[in-house]
This record gives structure tokens, C-alpha cells and sequence, in this order.
């Protein structure tokens, strides 16, 4: 199903806007396109950006853009937001070979955005020597990981005065691939989910370092990809990717970690459909949202072929999974999360180049207003101030 689009200025034009208001940025690709069920270069020129919005009484509203790299290529969590919404990093995992624009080679930079004033500016951008697959802000907005598959390693930033540096660089045993992190709501601990190694571990952060060893790793299922801790609940999501371009149509899965004992542990796995790309929980604790691609970036004669993404529902109780709903959008999911109302939530399809806001209203997902469509390039990442 293909929904008809609405240009970003008219959104902005029409959308209310109130002074107490949470930031969602997100990471816009210009290069990708799917050309017969394969992803594919969109001719140039090619410019990739951060488009950021405010969102306040149940609506978005965009004030600014700032031109940086992006890439769809790993986590769709590469843009991180601080809390109080006057920083963002966005990171670039892959760039145009400059020998063969045909063709990515890694890139390895992240950007700064300072967001205090009347519009987004690049401040500063760091070349961290490794290619990131995503990059995860403390809640103080202190500290930022960067999880790197292709280097095995967890690079940690330091956040003063918006200033960023590289503080540190963590190797992770051999054949982990560092993927994707999120930080417990106290700071003090941390998931990075290891996709080659099929685990995702737990650290405990101490002085903005990340402590070595792990507290515990923890098998949840095949290539766990984007991990989102539950509010203060002591429980967490995972969502488990599947195996990767296998086209197979195979039912993925969304784990529930429970962290509040002394010795954390996968408690339950429901399946949510094929390929979910991200999870988010609502800040109370009580839902869980999957982003399923559900084999809609697959050629149209593939046999499990599906013209639309899914958004699945899930509940959580008594430290189990419980799946609600599931409403379609845009093909090939990307991006999801939650507004601090834990209650509407943001998805992000690449074909249709546009994200779409979702409420949950009686345990049911309601479609809310027309999707914001990107005129440059695709919705490929998503950071939610505070989450």
C-alpha cells in the first residue's frame, strides 16, 4: 500500500508547536534506493542530511536540516539526541567509493549538531579510524558508544561543553561485532548486542568508561540487532534480526531481558515476523514496538514477497511478551521509537522515503495523520531525545 505524500514544509507550516517539546532526529541517506528487490545507488547528487523535529501535543514539527554523511548501512539507532535536546551525533558507517561512485567503502565519521539555537549547526566532526555501525548518548550527555562491527571494538566518546572526543577504544573478543547499544536509564549500565557472536552483553559503566568484562552475555536469538531498555522497569528489549539477506521469509524475534536480578537473563521471545531492523520500549515500561521489513524490500515475484513493512505491538507483563497488533506502512523498515508519552511512536520506511506516527489507543495501533516524506533521501535513522 502506498500512501501519497506530503511535502515536509507543509507539515511544518500546519503542525502545532509548544514551548515544552522532545526532540527526534533523523538520519536521511540520499544514496539508497531498492531497484528490483535489491538495494541500489539513486543517481546524484547525493546529499545525505539530519533533519530534526520537535514533537509536542501529539505532533511533529520539523525546524531544521544540516547536511552530514549518513549511511542505512548497520543499526538504524545512528543519530543519538541528549536529553535536554541541544546536542545530537549522527554516524556514517559506509560512503561512496570516490574511485567507483558505484560502489561503498567505510567511512568512519561521526558528526556533532548543536541544537540550542534557532537551528541545527555542525560543529565538529571526528574521524574515529573505524567504521560505526550505530552510536548511543548516556542519559546525562556525558558519554556516547559506538559500536563497530566491521572493527570489533566499542569506540567511547566524551561529551563537555559540546565538545566530543575519542576517549577510548574497546576491542571485544574475537568474531562479536559490536552492533548496536543502549544505556539503562540510571547510566550505569549498558547493552551492546554482539551480532556475529549471536549474545548480547551487559557492561557496567563507571566514570564514563566502559568496564571490562561483560557482567554477563546473553544468547536471545539469531543476529540480536538493536537493543532498548523498558523505562525503570529492570526489563529490556532485543530484537533478533534473523539471518541476514537470506530472503528465506523465516519468522524473526523480539526477546524481554529481565536485569533486575543479580544475575540477568533472557525470560521470553515471542516472533514477530521477518527481519524486525529495530525495537523500541515505552518509557513506562508497558509496550514494545517492532519495525518488521515483513519481506517487503524482496523482488515482487519472491514468493513471500509483501508491499508493506509491519509495525507489531507487544505488551509486557508479568516479565513476559504479550503481541497486541500489527498495522503495515512504508516498505523496507528502518527506524522505530517512542515519545516520552509512551504512548505514539515513529516509524521509518526507505522505499516510500518517509516516516509515519503511530498511536496506541485500547491496546490497538492507530494510524496518526499523513507520513512525512523526505524529499532528499531516505529515513534510514532515528534518535528520540532521552531515549
Amino acid at each position: 500500500m502506498k500512501l501519497s505524500a506530503v511535502s515536509l514544509a507543509v507539515v511544518a507550516a500546519v503542525l502545532p508547536f509548544a514551548a515544552a517539546s522532545q526532540v527526534v532526529g533523523v538520519a536521511v541517506d540520499s544514496k539508497v534506493i531498492l531497484k528490483d528487490g535489491a538495494s541500489a545507488i539513486a543517481p546524484g547528487p547525493h546529499r545525505d542530511s539530519a533533519v530534526f523535529f520537535r514533537f509536542a501535543d501529539g505532533a511533529l514539527r520539523r525546524f531544521g536540516e544540516v547536511q552530514v554523511p549518513a549511511s542505512y548501512l548497520g543499526a538504524p539507532s545512528s543519530v543519538a539526541v541528549s536529553g535536554d535536546g541541544k546536542l545530537a551525533l549522527v554516524s556514517s558507517s559506509t560512503r561512496l567509493d570516490p574511485n567507483d561512485p558505484g560502489k561503498y567503502v567505510d567511512d568512519d565519521r561521526v558528526s556533532v549538531i548543536d541544537l540550542s539555537g534557532k537551528a541545527p549547526k555542525l560543529t565538529q566532526t571526528l574521524a574515529l579510524g573505524v567504521s560505526p555501525s550505530s552510536i548511543k548518548l548516556n542519559p546525562a550527555g556525558t558519554m556516547a558508544l559506538v559500536p563497530s562491527s566491521p572493527g570489533n571494538s566499542v569506540t567511547v566518546l566524551s561529551v563537555r561543553e559540546g565538545k566530543v572526543a575519542v576517549v577510548d577504544t574497546v576491542k571485544m573478543a574475537a568474531n562479536m561485532g559490536a552492533l548496536a547499544a543502549g544505556f539503562a536509564p540510571d547510566g550505569k549500565h549498558v547493552l551492546v548486542t554482539q551480532a556475529d557472536g549471536q549474545r548480547v552483553a551487559l557492561y557496567a559503566v563507571d566514570n564514563d568508561r566502559l568496564r571490562l568484562p561483560a557482567i554477563r552475555e546473553m544468547g536471545a536469538g539469531i543476529t540480536p540487532f538493536t537493543p532498548s531498555y523498558c523505562g525503570d522497569s529492570g526489563l529490556a528489549v532485543v530484537a533478533n534480526f534473523g539471518v541476514p539477506d537470506s530472503g528465506n521469509g523465516d519468522v524473526d524475534t523480539v526477546s524481554l531481558i529481565d536485569l533486575s536480578g543479580a544475575r540477568p537473563r533472557i525470560v521470553d521471545t515471542v516472533s514477530v515476523g521477518s527481519a524486525p531492523e529495530d525495537v523500541a520500549c515505552s518509557p513506562d515500561g508497558r509496550y514494545a514496538v517492532a519495525a518488521v521489513q515483513n519481506m517487503s524490500n524482496r523482488p515482487k515475484d519472491h514468493p513471500f514477497y509483501s508491499p508493506d513493512s509491519l509495525v507489531v505491538l507487544l505488551k509486557i507483563e508479568g516479565r513476559r511478551l504479550r503481541r497486541l497488533d500489527q498495522a503495515p506502512f512504508g516498505a523496507w523498515a528502518e527506524g522505530i521509537g517512542f515519545a516520552d508519552d509512551s504512548r505514539t511512536l515513529f516509524a521509518q520506511s526507505i522505499v516510500e522515503r518517509a516516516m509515519y506516527t503511530f498511536r496506541i489507543e485500547g491496546d490497538r495501533l492507530q494510524r496518526v495523520g499523513a507520513p512525512i516524506v523526505f524529499a532528499n533521501g531516505a529515513p534510514v535513522g532515528i534518535g528520540v531525545a532521552g531515549r
